[in-house]
């Protein structure tokens, strides 16, 4: 049960859930002058609540809750991704193929969401470019996580050592 609590896990879980909140505003941030220039109409007819009605504090509390799921998966699979070649690539792979292109229910930009969610009739083309938003957050989490590993596992140079 101690191990189930540790200082390593603690601090794991802590950088995991800090790099989903700063992947998430970052490409939020950058994306919401590209994909939220609509009317409130377009807004509803592709499921979103009018911007005026969600709280940032529940948004908040949800990544946070995002990035502790996050964290409790990628503990699991850090050994065989973590520190090594191409990790940021492998981990964004694996949260693309699984986050996105192949969740089990039909969500936009699923392989289930092609099959069984109607076309929205009347959303601009550029509503499409949702898509680059829902890639580059994982993409910006997974190399802020391999990076930040991997920094800590750089050997220290002789001559850092010298001065």
């Amino acid at each position: 049960m101690r191990n189930l609590f540790s200082n390593e896990k603690f601090r794991f879980f802590t950088k995991i859930i800090a790099a989903h909140v700063i992947a998430y505003t970052a490409v939020t941030l950058m994306a919401m002058p590209l994909t939220f220039h609509y009317a409130d109409r377009v807004v509803e007819l592709m499921g979103f609540k009018p911007l005026d009605e969600i709280s940032i504090g529940a948004v908040l509390i949800g990544q946070i809750i995002r990035g502790l799921m996050l964290g409790i998966v990628i503990w699991w699979i850090k050994d065989s991704i973590i520190g090594k070649k191409l990790a940021w690539l492998k981990l964004w792979a694996i949260l693309v193929i699984l986050g996105i292109f192949n969740t089990y229910g039909p969500a936009h930009g699923s392989i289930q969401g092609l099959l069984y969610l109607a076309p929205i009739e009347d959303i601009p083309a550029s509503a499409n470019l949702g898509i680059l938003e829902t890639m580059a957050q994982p993409l910006l989490f997974s190399i802020i996580v391999t990076f930040q590993r991997n920094k800590k596992h750089e050997p220290v140079s002789d001559s850092c050592i010298a001065e």
